[in-house]
């Protein structure tokens, strides 16, 4: 596995890691940071079902770290979970004609999540495509 790679893993690993934990940890913290108001256990539950699944991603990401056969399915489910939040904020766009600067940021970063995914996935595939010739 590459520096290049092990780079990406640990930044991805870092970022959804602590923004899964704090989530987990902190729901009505996170609530606050985006705007919600928790007023049942059910939307507790959402936050928190939400923020294990970027708990889940993280520790993804940290154990491809050390596992390279996690690598290559690391990067297929961050394409996959990020492109359907960016589809999910695009069709947000068009039924709201809301695009305030935060959801532009947040959404820049989700379509760097993507790119650097699939170009790591398109790299892969062609080493491994060269040490098979």
């Amino acid at each position: 596995m590459s520096k290049f790679d092990k780079f990406i893993l640990a930044l991805l690993a870092l970022e959804h890691l602590g923004f899964g934990i704090y989530g987990l940890y902190s729901p009505t913290s996170i609530a606050d940071l985006v705007g919600y108001e928790l007023k049942t256990e059910f939307s507790f539950s959402e936050i928190r079902a939400n923020y294990a699944m970027f708990t889940v991603l993280g520790l993804m990401a940290f154990f491809a770290i050390f596992f390279k056969s996690l690598v290559r399915q690391t990067y297929v489910i961050y394409a996959v979970i990020f492109t359907s939040l960016i589809m999910g904020r695009v069709l947000n766009y068009f039924l709201t004609e809301d695009l305030n600067n935060t959801i532009m940021i947040v959404t820049a970063a989700e379509i760097v999540v993507v790119l650097l995914c699939l170009i790591r996935l398109f790299f892969l595939r062609r080493r491994k495509e060269e040490a098979t010739e």
